[in-house]
């Protein structure tokens, strides 16, 4: 099914009655405290009026699985890649179990920038997406919608 033209004036009201609501992490995917500014930085890469709830739970994910990501690779630095250990009769050098987790996270982020379409090609051909979603940004800039509150309020319709 192909999507509606994002110049319609149709489009244009969809765009902003999805853009007024308020955009936090569902309740089912709690947001850790050091995961905050990569959430604005996600949700910041699309259009406020992309985001859906489904979409919401796979940024917490994604958000908290960077903030893990730069913990570890801080831990990672310090630690070293290969750690020893003695055992009784001389020292072992071993690979330190935290590049696997390392690893595991990076893979981790790949796939959900993938399913969140904010990663290379992952929703198309990225001259369309772009513009699509730089059309979305500037009908959510002017936005009267948001400003108003006006859906907060179904009485200012009557």
């Amino acid at each position: 099914m192909r999507k509606q033209r994002i110049d319609s004036a149709t489009a244009a009201v969809e765009v902003m009655v999805k853009a007024a609501r308020e955009i936090e992490p569902p309740a089912h995917a709690p947001l850790h405290d050091d995961a905050e500014s990569f959430w604005d930085d996600i949700i910041a890469a699309r259009a406020r009026s992309e985001w859906n709830d489904h979409d919401l739970a796979i940024a917490s994910d994604l958000a908290n699985a960077m903030a893990q990501l730069v913990e570890n690779r801080q831990t990672l630095r310090s630690e070293g890649e290969v750690i020893t250990t003695f055992d009784g009769e001389a020292c072992k050098p071993f690979a330190n179990p935290r590049v696997a987790v390392v690893h595991g996270l990076t893979a981790q982020i790949k796939a959900a920038r993938q399913s969140l379409s904010i990663h290379g090609r992952a929703a198309g051909e990225a001259r369309d997406v772009g513009r699509r979603r730089a059309a979305a940004k500037e009908i959510e800039a002017g936005n009267p919608l948001a400003e108003d509150d006006l859906l907060a309020r179904p009485q200012a319709f009557n």
